[in-house]
């Protein structure tokens, strides 16, 4: 099982994409957030199942709000580390 980690540009788009939603509605704000963080969960036992983006970076994307999460792998250390997030305007 691989560890995440979150950058710290990560956390400011988290924090972003909270803030921007709970404008409008706080709790969708939550669920979105929640969904975004389950979804990353599955990256600490499937690593390697999502796409391979760009040299050693990859890319996974949460369905239900069309978000796109990168990531890099470092198989020494077994973590993960999240380098950005945000919404798919397609």
């Amino acid at each position: 099982m691989y560890k995440v980690e979150y950058s710290k540009n990560t956390r400011l788009n988290l924090k972003e994409i909270f803030d921007f939603i709970s404008d409008d509605n706080y709790l969708e704000a939550i669920k979105v957030v929640n969904s975004i963080k389950n979804t990353v969960n599955f990256l600490k036992d499937f690593p390697l199942l999502w796409t391979n983006y760009l040299d050693s970076t990859r890319r996974l994307v949460n369905s239900e709000y069309k978000i796109n999460i990168f990531y890099k792998i470092n198989k020494k250390k077994k973590t993960i580390i999240i380098t950005s997030i945000f919404k798919n305007r397609y």
